[in-house]
């Protein structure tokens, strides 16, 4: 399998979470104070999170930058102009670590927060990065 293939591959599947975490974040802002919609959406901001550095990683491989830890892949990215705010993926991934370890009821309503107001647009930014160099 070649690495133009393996990312494009990974791609398609960022696309689908993409859109997951879209109808969560939607549907969050029509019944907020659902709490399984709240987890439904911390979960796949999860899902997309994790799909989405491992998207750069198989882009920047691509491209010649053989990286594999998700805080290289960041900086690297950030570097060769992928992602605008690399301390907002920064500040992503620590999130996603602490959300997928421990539940706690406030940092899940913050996270929520974030996810709507900061992480959903460095997604967004993300996804059309890739989407033209995909064409």
């Amino acid at each position: 399998m070649s690495e133009d293939i393996r990312w494009k591959q990974r791609f398609d599947n960022y696309c689908r979470s993409y859109s997951q975490l879209n109808k969560a974040v939607t549907a969050h802002s029509e019944l907020s104070d659902n709490e399984l919609i709240q987890m439904a959406l911390v979960k796949a901001f999860e899902m997309t999170f994790e799909l989405a550095w491992k998207t750069m990683m198989d882009y920047l491989r691509y491209n010649g930058i053989d990286v594999k830890l998700p805080r290289e892949v960041i900086k690297q990215a950030f570097a060769n102009d992928i992602i605008v705010d690399g301390q907002l993926w920064i500040d992503m991934l620590e999130n996603r670590n602490v959300m997928a370890h421990v539940y706690d009821e406030a940092r899940a309503h913050e996270t929520v927060n974030q996810i709507c107001q900061h992480y959903l647009p460095a997604l967004e930014q993300l996804h059309q990065f890739l989407r033209e160099k995909s064409a």
